[in-house]
């Protein structure tokens, strides 16, 4: 009995750990690392599956839904963002999408900036945040999808990753 009690009470005690450690896995904060990872692995996959891979970037547990953020789509022809797992964001206009500091429409400069630079683009913009009474940096990357009209981006709240640092991660020359 006391055989049993030992590793009982060793299984009791280390499974809030691991449970915790998944659920950091799952919900902790996206490094710029993990955006262009993601994005990019989002452009081959879209690339791939075509028209019909579209509703993956709807899905709110699919695979471009990861920590605090997610992959979506734009179609910067048509100044149009898809729909996403963010249901407020169905059918958004880019035009509307705006920095809260400078009042610059980010997105649409991050289209032409990444139509110059096919390795895809970064760009800073400030956004409100929850907990915070000012607006704060977000950084945005943007990936066309090879061989389609669309583009795909992520973006995280970051304050201290650089934008030289920022295109280093995605070898932008």
């Amino acid at each position: 009995m006391k055989r049993l009690l030992l590793p009982a009470l060793l299984l009791a005690l280390l499974m809030p750990t691991g449970v915790w450690a998944q659920s950091d896995m799952v919900t902790g904060k996206a490094t710029p690392q993990e955006v262009y990872q993601k994005v990019s692995e989002a452009a081959r996959f879209l690339s791939e599956a075509g028209e019909k891979g579209l509703k993956e970037f709807e899905n709110p547990k699919g695979k471009f839904v990861w920590k605090d953020t997610y992959v979506w789509v734009t179609e910067c022809a048509k100044n149009y963002c898809l729909p996403t797992p963010k249901s407020q964001d169905l059918g958004l206009n880019l035009s509307q999408m705006k920095c809260h500091q400078t009042g610059r429409l980010y997105i649409l400069g991050l289209c032409d900036d990444m139509a110059a630079h096919p390795e895809g683009a970064w760009v800073e913009h400030w956004q409100p945040r929850p907990g915070f009474s000012q607006a704060q940096r977000k950084v945005s990357f943007m990936k066309q999808v090879p061989h389609s009209q669309y583009q795909v981006v992520s973006e995280i709240f970051d304050d201290t990753t650089s934008l030289e640092e920022l295109n280093k991660i995605s070898n932008r020359k």
